[in-house]
């Protein structure tokens, strides 16, 4: 059997973030969570090469997601290289170009997406 893949699900909203970690581990991943920036960052330094990929709010007090996918992309000897998916609800074109520019994978607008249509974008990347 293929490896289990592990996501990093960062989101604020503490029933959202659960609502994604079951959907997460329903579709076979393994997910692991942080609410808020600083703890996106703490757990993807401590956990090097286990997560495969990161489904990233932008919204979140503190860091916010930008700042987080700027770290990260910035610093891929610490943090390394996985894809990184905006999930938010935020549809400005200058914030989704910014997002690009800074090294995201995929740009998901929550209220775009159901479960379903979550599980296939998680898909393309493990298919």
């Amino acid at each position: 059997m293929a490896e289990t893949k592990k996501i990093l699900i960062v989101e604020d909203e503490v029933a959202l973030l659960d609502s994604y970690a079951e959907l997460v581990e329903s579709a076979g991943y393994v997910p692991m969570k942080a609410s808020d920036g600083y703890q996106a960052l703490d757990v993807l330094s401590n956990n090097l090469d286990q997560i495969d990929l990161v489904l990233l709010d932008l919204m979140m007090p503190g860091v916010d997601g930008l700042e987080v996918l700027k770290t990260v992309k910035n610093n891929e000897e610490k943090y390394g290289k996985m894809p990184i998916v905006i999930l938010t609800n935020m549809t400005s074109e200058s914030v989704v170009k910014e997002a690009f520019n800074m090294g995201a994978t995929s740009y998901l607008v929550k209220t775009d997406l159901d479960y379903e249509g979550l599980v296939k974008e998680l898909n393309k990347f493990f298919g």
